[in-house]
């Protein structure tokens, strides 16, 4: 029998996501009427299906794109639902082989997406943070936010160069965009996102966005403590902090990265939990 999330992940967005019964199956529509955001999603789910022609991995499941519509000021895309775990139900449940499969396919994601050559991201990196700091002028709680990271990083991406393996990436690879089956024989992704930089780094840093930080936690409406939970988070982290050190990233530069991808929420994040979660994780960043 598969099996059906048992609870719902919220997030930072500008779309509305809804489970759709049509006669022999249940499909998901992520639609939006916000004028500004509608080219993001087109983005995303464009994404998701350059992904799934390009991933030569049964294991890995993409959502099957079904139908879009669009009409004037609103756009939807009705898609496969994966009815696999999410992360909290697998991971307080998992046997230990069944998590150490799961992590072995998110290592072969990684891995089909790194490429051979490299690239220097100093530029990307500073020109996203004058376009966070662009969008946070507005708020002075974010504005004092960005300013106590911001220099530090700037004089960072200024003076030291910081070269990354090439790649396509997931764009947001948190644990709340990945279900997984009970077995770990399969990893399911979604909610593709565009990326400042085309590195599979960038879905590394994401994860330990989480496995570290715990970020997901957040979102969930239903959190746990479950034990279990947080052994199966470090088993996580171990893996991404490994395959980064393979793949030539440094810990200054991890941090470095990692702090400009807490302040990309920045600008999207207006509830005081949110707030505080980037500040004391920026500290925790700090190079």
């Amino acid at each position: 029998m598969p099996q059906t999330p048992s609870i719902d992940i919220s997030g930072n967005s500008g779309c509305s996501v809804r489970l759709v019964r049509q006669s022999q199956r249940i499909a998901v529509e992520k639609s939006s009427q916000q004028p500004s955001y509608i080219p993001r999603l087109k983005t995303q789910i464009k994404k998701q299906q350059a992904f799934n022609n390009r991933i030569d991995d049964s294991r890995i499941c993409i959502p099957k794109l079904y139908e879009e519509i669009e009409d004037g000021a609103y756009y939807s895309a009705l898609m496969e639902f994966l009815p696999y775990l999410n992360f909290i139900d697998f991971l307080s449940s998992c046997s230990a082989p069944a998590l150490f499969q799961s992590i072995e396919i998110i290592n072969n994601f990684i891995c089909q997406n790194t490429g051979k050559a490299s690239i220097t991201i100093n530029r990307p990196a500073l020109a996203k943070l004058d376009e966070i700091e662009h969008k946070v002028t507005d708020s002075q709680p974010k504005t004092q936010i960005f300013q106590c990271s911001s220099m530090k990083l700037k004089r960072y991406f200024e003076h030291k160069e910081i070269t990354l393996r090439a790649g396509p990436c997931h764009g947001d690879f948190t644990l709340s965009n990945l279900v997984f089956s009970a077995t770990g024989d399969c990893v399911g992704l979604f909610d593709f996102l565009d990326s400042y930089i085309d590195s599979p780094v960038i879905d590394l840093l994401k994860l330990r966005q989480d496995s570290q930080l715990h970020w997901s936690f957040l979102k969930a409406r239903k959190t746990s403590s479950h034990i279990r939970i947080y052994q199966g988070l470090k088993k996580l982290d171990l893996f991404a902090q490994r395959k980064l050190s393979k793949l030539g990233v440094s810990e200054d530069a991890y941090r470095a990265l990692q702090a400009v991808n807490l302040l990309r929420i920045l600008p999207y994040a207006n509830e005081p939990e949110t707030l505080n979660f980037i500040q004391s994780s920026l500290k925790n960043m700090e190079i």
